[in-house]
């Protein structure tokens, strides 16, 4: 006790030493329960008001991402080998003959564009343009030693003759030739002229007589005009 009240004096010390003996049976050794339900209270409104450890704060979830495919450029490739394919279907097509499997490919794309034709004139241009397309075919067919026999010659001529006939029949059921008109069916009846010339020794008897037929038709064109 000398430690705890340093500078008192004894008869001091022994008064104090009496008073807690005296108060010692009367203290009680745990707190008030009016306390503990004050401590409480304080506790849990604490609790209550304080925010949420960092650890615990729920975090929004990000839409997932939709899974980039395997093979980006796929489809790209797909796409530009379509059109490799249709460029290179198209011009063996246009450069088929009478005989081969895209020929009648060909001839439905033709006869398509004269049902387009907007009138007379446009539809017998594009009819003088198969006849000459047809000439390149038998020059193509008499020099092939893969044709078998003349039958593709002579059937190549009468469709050009044909369409050559039906490209005059045209011409005749426009009120006005210009000179624009004129000046195509002369071209025509020259080239045509010079290109059977050539081939007419390479052809059969029968297909001669067919050829020669047809100078004698587009020669006429000529006088007429």
């Amino acid at each position: 006790m000398g430690k705890w009240l340093p500078g008192i004096s004894r008869s001091s010390r022994r008064r104090v030493r009496r008073r807690l003996s005296r108060l010692g049976p009367h203290m009680a050794t745990t707190p008030r329960p009016e306390f503990r339900d004050e401590l409480r209270e304080r506790l849990m409104s604490t609790a209550r008001e304080a925010p949420l450890p960092a650890e615990e704060v729920p975090v929004p979830r990000r839409p997932r991402s939709r899974r980039r495919p395997r093979f980006p450029l796929l489809p790209q490739f797909l796409s530009a080998g379509l059109v490799v394919i249709m460029v290179a279907t198209g011009m063996a097509t246009y450069e088929s003959v009478p005989g081969d499997i895209l020929y009648p490919l060909k001839r439905a794309a033709e006869n398509t564009l004269l049902r387009m034709s907007a009138d007379d004139a446009e539809r017998a241009d594009r009819e003088l343009r198969s006849a000459s397309v047809r000439a390149r075919e038998v020059e193509e067919l008499l020099g092939s030693a893969a044709q078998g026999g003349s039958d593709l010659v002579g059937e190549t001529l009468k469709e050009m003759e044909d369409t050559t006939r039906s490209a005059i029949t045209s011409l005749t059921r426009v009120e006005r030739r210009d000179a624009k008109t004129t000046g195509t069916i002369r071209r025509f009846v020259q080239e045509q002229r010079h290109q059977i010339e050539e081939m007419i020794p390479k052809m059969d008897e029968e297909d001669q007589r067919r050829a020669s037929g047809y100078l004698d038709y587009i020669q006429g064109l000529m006088i007429a005009e």
